[in-house]
């Protein structure tokens, strides 16, 4: 019997049960069993992948900028301006940046809290559109050249009960050998507050001018980089976003970002230490993609379990359909063709189920945050207090969803594979039953 007719029967098989309501609940209990199944692994690809690529983006754009170069020894401020111009002129590259890093105690009368001091020309927010675009000022405004200008992050304005217009103290210590210490109390009026929605990045975060964060971090603990901005920063070598609807970036362009990474390199010699984006938070950037990839195999296995459903449902269609069965072999139908109707069943039902689940994944995936902000307000009127789901010390404070093509398809893929894997044995015992003994059996 050619293919064609063989989809014929399966269909008539899965359409057609005797008395059979009862059977046909059995096969859309099998379908919905998959949809509902796939649900999960569907919003979890979605979320998690957009997950990864807020907090990443927070991360290249607001704090560890696309490269970083870091000298071996001293040089003048006069050298760093004329490294920075000439750098920008490299191709592919968007802006640079000179920043003074170290750490310091910032305190008030309401209290105090440890900080990493962030020395950045005002440029850093007024000539940076990524810097813009997650940086939200929640209050004040992003001024370092105001007399004594410092803007804190979100988390430290609020350990230290400070807002605009108030004034704070910054102590910095620089060592003097054999355990003394020289400390140095700044005063600093509160101009701007900001966050990047993401409080486990920004929580210690301090803005000072950079001249003045030059004068005040001691010089044996400052660290001083050269932050540099390029056309397409995902298209620098890394594992998290090579590939991907939405991310994937023509090779001409990774060609290009490779040019732009080697001709820096060649600029500045191996007296410069140079990093990208990726290696600077390698650990943080390793430990998303371990946990999303565990997460998506959790999924998986939901939605092997759910299979069960259609080899059980299968077996029953089986014992249903086994004179229709004889009488195909007894027609010339063949074991094979037997078992291979059984299997195009498990695949329409899996087909079925997969196109629904992911229909249905994809909607939550799109409404999640209203999903979420629903079992919040549920559970604080049961609780009878505040409740947040999500801690944005650890997520960002909206869930953002990457809708990908390719994790849907892997998705139909999936559920289409383990519905054939559980069409295995229904199929099996279909072709082994013995034409002659049924219908003796039903005659």
């Amino acid at each position: 019997m050619p293919r064609f007719g063989l989809t014929l029967v399966a269909f008539r098989f899965l359409s057609g049960a005797p008395g059979a309501r009862r059977g046909r609940g059995r096969l859309a209990g099998a379908v919905l069993a998959v949809a509902i199944s796939l649900v999960p692994l569907v919003v979890v690809q979605h979320v998690a992948d957009g997950m990864i690529r807020g907090i990443v983006e927070r991360f290249v754009e607001t704090g560890s900028y696309h490269i970083q170069a870091i000298p071996q020894s001293d040089i003048s401020r006069d050298e760093w301006e004329e490294l920075s111009r000439e750098v920008l002129a490299l191709p592919g590259v968007r802006s640079t940046l000179v920043e003074h890093q170290g750490f310091g105690l910032i305190y008030s009368d309401q209290g105090r809290s440890g900080v990493t001091l962030r020395g950045v020309p005002q440029a850093f927010w007024d000539e940076d559109p990524g810097v813009r675009a997650f940086l939200e000022v929640r209050a004040g405004e992003f001024d370092l050249e105001a007399d004594r200008g410092i803007v804190l992050g979100l988390d430290v304005a609020s350990r230290l009960g400070v807002a605009p217009g108030d004034e704070v103290r910054l102590l910095t210590v620089r060592p003097l050998g054999e355990g003394r210490m020289l400390p140095r109390v700044s005063r600093f009026r509160v101009t701007g507050v900001v966050s990047t929605g993401y409080r486990d990045l920004d929580r210690l975060w301090v803005f000072i001018e950079a001249d003045r964060g030059r004068q005040i971090i001691p010089p044996e603990s400052v660290r001083t980089i050269l932050g540099v901005k390029v056309d397409h920063p995902f298209a620098l070598n890394n594992p998290l976003f090579q590939r991907g609807p939405g991310v994937l970036l023509a090779g001409g362009e990774r060609a290009r970002m490779y040019a732009t990474w080697e001709s820096l390199r060649g600029l500045l010699g191996s007296s410069w230490a140079t990093y990208t984006w990726y290696w600077l938070e390698e650990g943080r950037y390793i430990s998303f993609l371990t946990s999303r990839n565990l997460l998506a195999f959790v999924m998986a296995l939901i939605v092997a379990v759910a299979a069960v459903n259609i080899s059980s449902a299968l077996i029953l269609l089986v014992v249903e359909k086994e004179e229709e069965i004889a009488i195909l072999r007894a027609t010339g139908m063949s074991s094979r063709q037997i078992g291979e109707v059984f299997l195009l069943c498990g695949a329409v039902i899996g087909l079925g189920g997969a196109v629904l689940g992911v229909l249905l994944g994809t909607l939550v995936s799109l409404h999640l945050n209203e999903i979420i902000r629903a079992f919040e307000v549920l559970a604080g009127f049961l609780a009878g207090r505040e409740v947040d789901i999500f801690s944005a010390d650890f997520y960002l404070e909206q869930m953002p969803v990457e809708l990908s093509f390719e994790a849907l398809f892997f998705s139909i893929f999936l559920a289409l594979l383990f519905s054939l894997g559980a069409a295995l044995l229904p199929a099996r015992r279909a072709a082994a039953l013995l034409p002659d003994r049924v219908l003796r059996g039903h005659g």
